[in-house]
């Protein structure tokens, strides 16, 4: 019995954490769209590992839209400003994104403590969550990497389909 509540507690564990979603609500918030976003190395670099692996399983390059990185980036300020690693607040992106963007689908992907960007990319093709939204039917995505005061990285990665 130990074991079948343990099981359960992590299932709804995973099943809260989850790296999409297919979320439908509608707040009625007025959204801007943020044109201006500058990229650092290593967000190019995640960029260009994305696009790379999309092509090489033979699926469209994603293109970059600058106001998708800007939430990225806002998701990392908060990740690191309440010490969390986790997907709180998507449904206001994705809502942001729906209202903006004109998207039909949305999904991200999170990432932290790794030391290297080829090592959350390979982190990320080794779970089949990150992988299928990699792999996903997206149109567009958006990078954010920030780092906190010790110089660990956090990044998010948020894919859209218009």
């Amino acid at each position: 019995m130990k074991l079948f509540r343990s099981t359960f507690l992590l299932m709804c564990f995973l099943m809260m954490t989850s790296c999409s979603t297919d979320s439908t609500e509608d707040t009625g918030t007025q959204y801007k769209v943020v044109n201006d976003f500058t990229y650092n190395q290593e967000e190019l670099q995640i960029e260009q590992k994305i696009n790379d692996y999309r092509i090489s399983k033979g699926l469209k390059p994603l293109e970059v839209i600058n106001h998708i990185s800007y939430l990225s980036e806002g998701h990392d300020e908060y990740m690191i400003s309440t010490k969390t690693v986790d997907h709180s607040y998507f449904s206001e992106r994705e809502q942001n994104l729906k209202s903006t963007l004109g998207a039909r689908k949305v999904g991200e992907n999170i990432a932290y403590g790794y030391g290297t960007t080829a090592a959350t990319f390979s982190a990320w093709l080794n779970s089949d969550m990150h992988r299928m939204n990699i792999e996903g039917d997206y149109t567009h995505f958006g990078i954010a990497v920030r780092k906190d005061v010790n110089g660990d990285m956090y990044i998010t990665n948020i894919f859209i389909k218009k």
